[in-house]
């Protein structure tokens, strides 16, 4: 099953000891970066940065930077079990006779699921930045 929201994949990298709280202010502009980068070429884990400079927003970053993580965002033991449900979907033939397309249809349904949506009642129909990050933009 998919994670909820954001919230409860963070909750999911803690539990499996893949996420680095960091709760002191941050410049979000070069330091976050340079944190990213060492934490990834060391194999290390996610970063939360709770306090980024200028934002009340926290930046999770390094996410999906080691298979084990992605093996935690795909809710698997290992991305193998992804890569055969792909292999199985791209080499599906036409069933033949009727027990052959009953069959077929846990595969199907499936499938559905795989297209977007569209909600046009949304409650957020419009995306703008808040002040704190237009000041961030403008930085150089």
């Amino acid at each position: 099953m998919a994670y909820k929201d954001l919230r409860e994949f963070i909750a999911a990298l803690e539990r499996n000891g893949e996420l680095k709280r960091i709760p002191f202010e941050v410049d979000p502009v070069l330091e976050i970066t340079e944190f990213a980068d060492r934490a990834v070429k060391r194999g290390g884990p996610a970063l939360l940065f709770e306090k980024p400079t200028g934002s009340d927003v926290p930046v999770l970053i390094n996410a999906y930077a080691s298979l084990r993580k992605m093996e935690i965002a795909l809710e698997v033991d290992s991305v193998e079990e992804i890569a055969a449900r792909i292999v199985e979907f791209l080499e599906m033939r036409m069933p033949e006779g009727l027990i052959g397309k009953l069959k077929m249809l846990p595969k199907l349904a499936e499938m559905g699921g795989f297209f977007p949506r569209s909600f046009p009642k949304a409650r957020a129909r419009k995306w703008c930045a808040p002040p704190a990050c237009r000041s961030l933009s403008s930085r150089s």
